[in-house]
């Protein structure tokens, strides 16, 4: 009952994530004002953990080892952006990277904070060692409904472009980037960046007594 339990509420998780997604494309595309962030303090590792828990079931069944890296976390791990926005946004990509990964095959989600001038960001990477993404359908990503099909494999990823497209909205209103760059039959890295907001003391301890 647990893991029925556990598998329904992953499902559910994933289901609102999607939903987020067409909802922030079509405020985006109706008014370019009316996406509001909302910025909330967390840590950074409690957010991949939970977007790991709802690919689980996929990871088991492709027996796909994933592995997390934390990069330049020097007291803490806790950030402040919009953790939701930053979770569809990861979600998109480790799921793109799921579908292209075969079998025994592997994932590294790395995650570093960076410095630019007066800016604080956070970087998230996602790579697989999957089949890669061949040069022709490269410059169908970041648009609407690309897709990609491999016969051989039994590959047929309807819809990616959906994700990327919106992924690609939604990190630009925080003044970040998403790139990508993949190499036919060695796999594929596709990374965002988000800017943070300045944690404060109070912050902190409101966090740690929750």
């Amino acid at each position: 009952m647990k893991v029925s339990a556990n598998k329904i509420e992953n499902s559910a998780k994933f289901i609102d994530f999607f939903a987020h997604d067409i909802l922030d494309y079509s405020v985006m595309q109706e008014n370019s004002n009316g996406f509001t962030p909302v910025l909330s303090v967390v840590d950074i590792r409690d957010v991949v953990s939970e977007l790991q828990e709802i690919q689980e079931e996929k990871f088991k069944l492709m027996k796909i080892d994933v592995t997390n890296l934390f990069l330049n976390f020097e007291e803490d791990f806790l950030v402040k952006t919009d953790i939701k926005r930053m979770q569809q946004v990861l979600l998109n990509l480790l799921s793109n990277a799921v579908k292209f990964t075969p079998k025994h095959g592997s994932i590294v989600i790395m995650v570093e904070k960076q410095q630019l001038g007066h800016k604080e960001m956070l970087r998230i990477s996602v790579t697989d060692n999957g089949q890669g993404i061949k040069k022709k359908y490269q410059s169908k990503l970041f648009k609407m409904f690309g897709t990609f099909k491999d016969t051989k494999r039994g590959l047929n990823t309807n819809g990616i472009g959906l994700g990327l497209v919106i992924s690609k909205q939604i990190v630009e209103k925080f003044d970040g980037q998403i790139r990508f760059y993949s190499k036919y039959k060695r796999g594929t890295t596709f990374f965002f960046t988000f800017e943070l907001g300045r944690v404060e003391e109070e912050e902190v301890s409101q966090f740690l007594e929750n």
